[in-house]
């Protein structure tokens, strides 16, 4: 006949697989039932003082302890898989594959036209240009961030946004992070087409990663109990992306950078954090911010299209 090894301690399944192969080392046949909260190791009755002997040498403190033991790092280890999740793969960290894909379609439409350093190319993309922007082709100030200057351009800006863009994300949404990328990058090439002269052409999506990073900064200063990242972490990114930033761009448009963080980081101040588990209101507030950010972008493409010969 059966006998439990503990009774009436129910075990994580993990110890109880640990147990039985343990058991089964020393020529104990063991099986794993059933229980309440968890399951529980049975024994042959003829081999239960020799099983638990067994077990106590090896679990000094008690089985029992040792299951209390592996119930919290079992918890830890679902906690910290969840939050790897939400942070690559869900609450909204899907709009950072969408834009990286669109960025890269654009830059191969490009090269396929001509090559991405061309300025004819550039513009008929959607790149900034004063002259252009002043003849009321606003939209350019959106398409630009969407077009870039050769691949280590493309490639600078993707590897930084798919590092520093999950944090913002896991922290917003899909949503929110998709209408604070766009504003604040329109922002910081709105300040770059104030001060540039009016030939220069303009592309990339360094705007938009500074408002990011500003972003991230906005939500620790306002929302810090809420904050998934420290401020120490903020100006670090902040200090890396531009030694990237200018080691890989010539003639890089610093006043779009600082426009993009300054928007960025009000934004930041004032668009509240996505609760873990959102209310009505808070999808509510996501939805339309997806919705605003999307028809920005349909607005600024539809005049791009408009303009093409």
């Amino acid at each position: 006949m059966d006998q439990p090894l503990v009774p009436a301690v129910p075990l994580p399944a993990s110890l109880a697989d640990e147990v039985v192969l343990l058991l089964a080392t020393e020529g104990i046949e063991a099986r794993i039932v059933p229980a309440d909260r968890g399951v529980s190791v049975v024994v042959a009755s003829a081999h239960l003082a020799r099983a638990q002997g067994i077990v106590a040498e090896e679990y000094p403190e008690g089985l029992a302890a040792a299951a209390v033991r592996r119930l919290a790092r079992d918890r830890e280890r679902t906690t910290a898989a969840t939050e790897a999740r939400d942070r690559w793969f869900g609450r909204g960290a899907w709009v950072l594959g969408f834009l990286v894909l669109l960025c890269t379609a654009l830059f191969i439409g490009e090269e396929r036209s001509g090559g991405s350093e061309h300025r004819a190319v550039l513009l008929r993309f959607g790149a900034s240009r004063p002259a252009h922007v002043r003849t009321g082709e606003w939209w350019r100030l959106v398409t630009a961030l969407f077009v870039h200057i050769g691949p280590r351009h493309l490639l600078a800006n993707m590897a930084t946004l798919l590092v520093l863009g999950p944090a913002l994300t896991a922290a917003l949404g899909a949503g929110r992070f998709a209408l604070v990328y766009l504003l604040s990058g329109a922002a910081g090439n709105a300040v770059s087409y104030l001060v540039t002269s009016p030939d220069v052409v303009s592309a990339g999506a360094s705007g938009a990663i500074l408002g990011v990073l500003g972003a991230l900064g906005g939500q620790r200063l306002r929302f810090a109990a809420s904050a998934r990242f420290r401020g120490w972490q903020v100006v670090a990114a902040l200090l890396a992306y531009l030694a990237i930033a200018v080691g890989a761009e010539p003639g890089v448009d610093t006043m779009a950078h600082m426009g993009g963080l300054g928007a960025g980081l009000m934004l930041g101040l004032v668009i509240p954090p996505e609760p873990r588990a959102p209310s009505t209101g808070d999808q509510l507030l996501s939805a339309l911010c997806g919705a605003a950010a999307l028809a920005i972008l349909a607005t600024a493409y539809t005049g791009l299209f408009g303009a093409l010969p």
